[in-house]
C-alpha cells in the first residue's frame, strides 16, 4: 500500500468531522477534491473505507483500521517535529551575518537592533566587506547568510538569492572640487578616481565606463572603505561613484556633494544570499523574515523614496 501523507490528513480530518464538506472548508480544499483523495485511497487498497448516510459519513470496518494507523502516523510525525526543532534550536545560539556597507543602511541595521533585542542569548557576528568578499565567506561557511549589493557573478553563484530593492547611483566629489555645473562621465576622466573594487568583473565602476563605451580613466584609486573615501575626495579634487544612501551616513554629507550627470547611471541591487534556503538555520530563517519585514515597511518611509530606484 502506497499511500501519501496528505491523503492521510485528508482521512483523519474526514473521520473527525463526519462530512467531506466540512472537512473541505476545514482544509481549504473543495469537496471534489476531498472525494477524488477518498476514491484514491479506496482504490489503493481495493476495499471502500466510507460508509455514506443521510446525516454524513462515518468510515467502515476497514476505514477504521487505516484511521487507526494514520493517528499513529500522525502521533509520530509530531514527534519527530518536535525532536528537529530541540535540534535546530541549537543553531539559535549563534548568527553570522555578512554585509556590504550600501546595504547596511536602513532595514539592516534595524533586522540586526531588532534581532539582537529578541534573542539576546544567540551569539551575533556581523561581517562588512565588499561582495566578492561576503561571496567567499559563505562558500566557504564562515558567513551563514548575508545582505549586499548583488552584481551579475553573485547572481549567478548557484547560490539562493533573493532581492530586496535597488538603489540608485550618483557621482561624489567635495565640496571643493572645481566641477558646480552638470557635466558628464566623458569630461571627469581627467581627474582621479576612487573606485570600490580593483579592475576586473567586480568593479561597478568599470561597468559603468563599458556601458558608456568609454575608457575607464587612467588615474583610479581602490579603495574599499568609504571612511578613507570621504576624506580623500575633501582633500583633493577627486570622484568617486556611490550609492544614493552612502552620504546619509553620520558625518559624510558634511563636506561631499553629489555632481549632476547627465549620464543615467544603473541602479545597484541590494539582496540577500545563502548557500542554501532548505538549510538555513532557525536564526537564519528568523533574520530573514525579520529583514523582509523591515524592508518592505521601510520602501513606504520618505527616507527610502528619495534613494530607492524604481526599476
Amino acid at each position: 500500500m502506497k499511500l501519501k501523507l496528505n491523503q492521510l490528513d485528508i482521512l483523519l480530518e474526514v473521520a473527525a468531522q463526519g462530512s467531506i464538506g466540512k472537512a473541505a472548508k476545514a482544509l481549504n480544499l473543495t469537496q471534489p477534491a476531498i472525494s477524488k483523495t477518498i476514491q484514491e485511497m479506496e482504490a489503493e487498497i481495493g476495499l471502500p473505507i466510507l460508509q455514506r448516510s443521510s446525516r454524513g459519513v462515518t468510515l467502515n470496518e476497514y476505514g477504521q483500521v487505516l484511521l487507526r494507523h494514520a493517528r499513529d502516523i500522525d502521533r509520530s510525525l509530531h514527534q519527530a517535529r518536535e525532536e528537529i526543532d530541540h535540534l535546530l534550536g541549537k543553531a539559535m545560539r549563534q548568527l553570522r551575518v555578512g554585509f556590504t556597507s550600501a546595504a547596511s543602511y536602513g532595514p539592516f541595521t534595524n533586522t540586526m537592533i531588532e534581532f539582537q533585542a529578541r534573542y539576546p542569548g544567540v551569539k551575533l557576528v556581523a561581517m562588512e566587506g565588499r561582495p566578492h568578499q561576503i561571496l567567499d565567506a559563505l562558500q566557504n561557511q564562515r558567513l551563514d547568510i548575508a545582505v549586499l549589493t548583488a552584481g551579475t557573478s553573485i547572481v549567478q553563484s548557484g547560490m539562493y538569492y533573493e532581492p530586496l530593492y535597488a538603489l540608485s547611483n550618483t557621482i561624489i566629489a567635495g565640496d571643493q572640487h572645481p566641477i558646480t555645473h552638470t557635466t558628464s562621465l566623458k569630461s571627469l576622466m581627467n581627474y582621479p578616481w576612487l573606485d570600490w573594487d580593483e579592475p576586473g568583473e567586480h568593479s561597478i565602476l568599470a561597468q559603468v565606463f563599458r556601458r558608456y563605451n568609454l575608457p575607464q580613466p587612467q588615474n583610479i584609486v581602490h579603495c574599499s572603505s568609504p571612511w578613507v573615501m570621504a576624506r580623500m575626495m575633501e582633500q583633493a579634487d577627486m570622484v568617486s561613484m556611490w550609492t544614493s544612501v552612502r552620504l546619509r551616513f553620520p558625518g559624510y554629507n558634511v563636506n561631499l556633494r553629489p555632481l549632476a550627470l547627465r549620464e543615467v547611471l544603473p541602479a545597484t541591487s541590494i539582496g540577500v544570499l545563502c548557500p542554501n534556503i532548505g538549510r538555513l538555520s532557525t536564526a537564519g530563517n528568523t533574520f530573514l523574515e525579520m529583514l523582509r519585514i523591515n524592508a518592505r515597511d521601510w520602501l513606504q518611509q520618505s527616507d527610502a523614496a528619495e534613494m530607492v530606484a524604481r526599476v
